[in-house]
């Protein structure tokens, strides 16, 4: 027997003028963002529990919000490539299309640039704080109460001490670094000492923020994918669903006022036996 030739797949149209969808894009993915920051700020006192029970719940935490990235960017990918789809149909019969109808087609960079506008400055903010990061030093704020008490009054001892007893305020590079923490918190649960480990976080963070636009692309990449699938298992159901209908029409067909089996041929018995 010869082996059938798999149908080629048409390919998908993309959208040609889909700067119109960008900003509608990217206002639903603040939800998200702003989801990830609460959740990050919400379990930061997981920091008191012991560090395996720590780590398992970071992890499934994390995953949890890559996994609904992941959705949406699927969903969003899987509509767009519907709606692609629907406008090659449409064409094909004549119909015009509109410019909106041509924003609403598939386009992966349609979807790059609404997770660029949203995720954009904080990864600006995140490579930058990753450049500029240094190691954590501690500061001492007070002196103990036996050396001030002992040599409190001598000043080549009390001067150069005095410096450590004086603080700093909040510095730029302190209110930026607290605005990308505010992105990585889910993640920072998954180190032993944050505050030993501050300037490996610091490297890292660019990589920690990048990994949340990258799922949402990745599920968007795969929202053709997935609507091929429901759309073939839409063609199944309505075939069985086919079936069902036909096999019934049969049955009634078969089946006399009385729910009793007739073949047509049964009254005309009927009248020959009456005759004779």
């Amino acid at each position: 027997m010869e082996n059938k030739k798999k149908k080629k797949k048409k390919p998908l149209r993309r959208a040609q003028r889909w700067t119109s969808r960008v900003l509608p894009m990217a206002g639903k993915l603040l939800v998200p963002l702003i989801a990830i920051i609460v959740m990050g700020l919400i379990f930061s006192a997981l920091q008191a529990v012991s560090q395996g029970l720590r780590i398992v719940l970071a992890v499934a935490i994390i995953a949890g919000m890559l996994l609904f990235l992941f959705s949406e960017g699927l969903n969003r990918g899987a509509e767009d490539a519907a709606a692609s789809r629907n406008y090659v149909s449409l064409s094909a019969k004549g119909l015009k299309m509109s410019e909106k109808d041509d924003a609403m087609c598939y386009h992966p960079i349609k979807a790059l640039c609404a997770v660029m506008v949203v995720f954009i400055v904080p990864l600006l903010l995140a490579a930058y704080v990753a450049l500029t990061a240094k190691e954590y030093t501690y500061m001492l704020q007070d002196l103990p109460t036996w050396l001030t008490d002992s040599y409190g009054a001598r000043g080549d001892v009390m001067g150069p001490l005095g410096a450590y007893m004086v603080t700093q305020g909040m510095t730029v590079n302190d209110w930026l670094r607290l605005i990308v923490r505010l992105f990585v918190m889910n993640y920072i649960n998954l180190f032993g000492d944050p505050l030993k480990m501050s300037l490996l976080i610091d490297r890292l963070a660019p990589a920690l923020i990048l990994s949340y636009p990258l799922v949402y692309m990745i599920g968007y990449l795969r929202g053709p994918a997935s609507n091929r699938k429901l759309e073939k298992m839409n063609r199944r159901a309505k075939k069985v669903a086919v079936r069902r209908a036909e096999k019934k029409s049969l049955v009634e067909e078969l089946t006399g006022a009385q729910g009793q089996v007739h073949y047509g041929h049964k009254k005309e018995e009927h009248k020959k036996k009456e005759l004779i």
